[in-house]
């Protein structure tokens, strides 16, 4: 089988934890890179829990860290923020001496260079703020336009529209640099809350990753766990265990786990006002202006269970 070249862009998080576990395990796809961006938390501790994960899986890719922090406006995370605790991925005790590096190039010269040396179009998955996206398309458009597939991104929301401070996070945080990625011209297909809260990990399902057995299956079990206590007392309303980012790489891995989407205009405001950050989708289709994206709303959850199961056997 044709594996697919992906460049995953992520800021660990749990739920990024799944998404890089689901690439890293999957024989369809084929990681050329991971890259880094400040979201979850700071630069410096997002590139620690990708090591940390990469070493516990017993796997080497080359890790790049890109944006320290959006193109235009302020980073203001601290570390008691957000449902990922202190650390980005608090509820799990990783080795404290982990062999695996950094490169010492940028996540911008890293996913130029895997896309110049690529014999196909490279697919782009972005589980993070899209600020080193945005950068890569501003620095190198033709590149993009000629090498890129497809960029796979979870962030957005389509049918209920949230404003400051519950916006949806991704997009939010770097709304300049979403805008430059939504309105590029590049195939996009986005996974956002209309369907990442429709595909949800039951306890049952949280334990049975640990009695895989691996060291994998275990990390995973014990990072979800400690996810859905801390999400879920802001989200008191769901039941079960949201692994919103995962579901952009599970597309990719097989499209046929998406079950209903739908291209559409999207638009990202970025002037000052409740709505700047947001994804303003058209699904009327009132507008007349091109559909940019794709837009999922419905997954089989117990396909991508399948996914996540079989992704955590592979692993160490």
């Amino acid at each position: 089988m044709k594996r697919i070249p992906i460049i995953l862009d992520c800021d660990p998080g749990h739920d990024d934890m799944v998404a890089l576990v689901l690439a890293l395990g999957s024989p369809n796809v084929d990681v050329k890179a991971i890259t880094n961006v400040a979201g979850n938390k700071k630069i410096e501790k997002v590139v620690k829990n990708t090591l940390n994960i990469l070493n516990h899986c017993g796997v080497e890719k080359t890790v790049a860290a890109g944006a320290e922090r959006p193109l235009v406006r302020q980073y203001t995370r601290t570390d008691s923020e957000g449902a990922h605790g202190i650390n980005g991925l608090d509820g799990f005790e990783f080795a404290e001496e982990n062999p695996l590096r950094c490169s010492e190039k940028t996540a911008l010269e890293v996913m130029a260079e895997v896309l110049r040396e690529s014999k196909e179009k490279v697919t782009i998955v972005c589980t993070g703020p899209l600020t080193n996206i945005g950068l890569l398309i501003r620095a190198f458009p033709t590149l993009c336009r000629e090498k890129v597939e497809r960029i796979s991104l979870m962030g957005g929301t389509c049918h209920y529209i949230l404003t400051k401070p519950f916006m949806e996070f991704n997009i939010f945080l770097d709304a300049e640099a979403s805008k430059i990625v939504f309105e590029s011209g590049i195939p996009i297909t986005m996974y956002g809350y209309d369907v990442t809260y429709q595909t949800l990990l039951p306890p049952e399902f949280l334990d049975a990753l640990d009695q895989v057995g691996n060291r994998t299956g275990h990390m995973v079990s014990q990072l979800l766990k400690a996810f859905s206590r801390m999400h879920n007392k802001v989200w008191v309303d769901i039941e079960g265990c949201p692994i919103h980012d995962a579901c952009a790489v599970a597309g990719i891995i097989d499209p046929l786990v998406v079950t209903r989407s739908e291209k559409m205009n999207v638009q990202i405001p970025i002037e000052p006002g409740p709505l700047s950050g947001a994804t303003i989708c058209d699904y009327a289709h009132r507008s007349g202006m091109p559909e940019n994206v794709e837009v999922v709303f419905e997954m089989d959850v117990e396909k991508v269970k399948e996914m996540i199961m079989s992704a955590v056997k592979a692993l160490a």
